[in-house]
This record gives structure tokens, sequence and C-alpha cells, in this order.
């Protein structure tokens, strides 16, 4: 049996046209309609997302929250970089706060782990079925880190408008997008990971992320990236993306 699912249609054919076409640049380009955006980066780990977004847009000012101190100690010389490279031209900025963000503002317990991507404010489920081995000797180290809301720091910054908001909260992203719910009024793109498995002690809801973005009038645009389980067969997590209805309806 070939390794392949039944063809139907064009869409083969538009995939790779697709695949032919697409750039992260051409990508963020068709929605964000200024070449210097304001980006709110949530779960920053060491700036991957800095230098990312930086590339497409020199110009951006980013806001990236990472509330590890070992991960925000990387995030710093990151922005720092970023921002020492900038010039009048072309005035980027990167601004890294070593802060949580989640529902509610103040000290939460942070989870570190041996691997540094892995930190969250829920720990490791070492009785994970869907793990590749790592959970059950999951390291789960308490730290009291302190935490925000995107609508809280957005009202302490002045900020009135999101081009992009990240969200990588490693199976929170519910808790953060609730925090931000006035802030997803005046927000323009969306991209956040949602776990699917049962690698963490709190699981996320895909339903209860549509049912925020139904809220805040934001309509899934693409399934960006998804993480496929070799042991189970099952999806790990996907990575979605939302636009504004207004935006999702312009022809592009």
């Amino acid at each position: 049996m070939k390794n392949s699912a039944p063809q139907c249609g064009s869409s083969d054919e538009r995939n790779v046209e697709y695949s032919q076409l697409y750039s992260p640049e051409r990508f963020f380009k068709y929605f964000v309609a200024t070449d210097s955006p304001v980006i709110f980066d949530i779960g920053a780990h060491r700036g991957e997302s800095v230098l990312f977004f930086k590339e497409i847009f020199p110009a951006l000012s980013i806001f990236s929250f990472e509330p590890d101190p070992e991960n925000y100690n990387e995030l710093q010389k990151c922005c720092f970089k970023v921002n020492s490279e900038s010039s009048l031209s072309v005035p980027g900025t990167a601004h890294a706060i070593c802060k949580a963000v989640g529902e509610k503002p103040g000290p939460a317990n942070f989870y570190k782990q041996s691997k540094s991507h892995l930190g969250s404010l829920s720990p490791i489920n070492k009785a994970s079925m869907d793990s590749l081995g790592y959970a059950k000797n999951a390291l789960n180290e308490v730290i009291t880190v302190e935490s925000t809301t995107i609508d809280e720091f957005a009202a302490e910054m002045s900020i009135n408008y999101i081009d992009i908001l990240k969200i990588d909260a490693q199976g929170l992203e519910v808790s953060v997008l609730r925090g931000a719910r006035e802030m997803l009024k005046h927000t323009t793109c969306l991209t956040v990971e949602v776990s699917l498995y049962d690698f963490y002690e709190k699981k996320s809801s895909l339903l209860l992320v549509e049912q925020e973005m139904l809220a805040s009038k934001m309509t899934l645009w693409d399934i960006s990236k998804v993480s496929k389980n070799p042991i189970n067969f099952r999806t790990d997590w996907v990575e979605l993306v939302y636009l504004k209805e207004t935006v999702a309806k312009v022809e592009l």
C-alpha cells in the first residue's frame, strides 16, 4: 500500500504551487499593512521569534515575554543585539520582559525543565502516554515568577493595537487569551500553538481557543505547523493562525 491518502481533485497540485510561492515574509506581509508592526511574543524562550520577525520587519517593535531567568538572560542578549544593530533609518526595537503571561497578574509557579523550551506554568505530566520518553523523568523544578496579562501590560505601556500576537504557552493558551480579551479586539494577526497531547498536566482545548477567537471576531486562516507523534500517530500540537475578520475578508 502506498504511504499516502487517496488522491481526489487538485489539492496535491495546489499544495505544490503553494510551497513554491510561500515564504514567511510573503505570508505575514499579506496581513500586516505596516513596515513597523507592534508584535507581542508570548513564550519568547531565548529570542528565536525576535530574530524571525526582525528579518521580516526590520523596523518592528517587539515585546518578548519569558519568565525563566536563564532563558530571559539569553533573550536579553538577543534583544540587545537587535537594538544595537538598529539605525535611525530602520529603528527596530526589541524589549525583553521577565514575566509570565496568563489570565491574571501576580506571582505564579513556573516549572523549569532540563530542556529549556519545555518550561511552563503547568507541570509536565509524568504519566503522559504521548511522551517520547521524556515526561516520566521531568524535572518540574518549581520557581516563583511574576505574571502579567496582555491587557494589563498594554494598558501600562499605552499600547492600543497589536499587529501580530504570537503565543507559545505550553498548554496554557486559553489562559493567555482570556487575559487579552480587550487587546484581541485590536489585534490583526494571532499565531498560537495549541497542545493536543497529554504532555502537560493542564491540557489545551481547541474548542475553548475557538470560542475566544469567535468572541474576538477573529477567524481561523491557516494551520501553519503540525507536530506528529511517531509512537502513537497522534498530532501532538498545531500552530494556528487567526486573522481579524475584517482583514480575512479583504481580497488578497
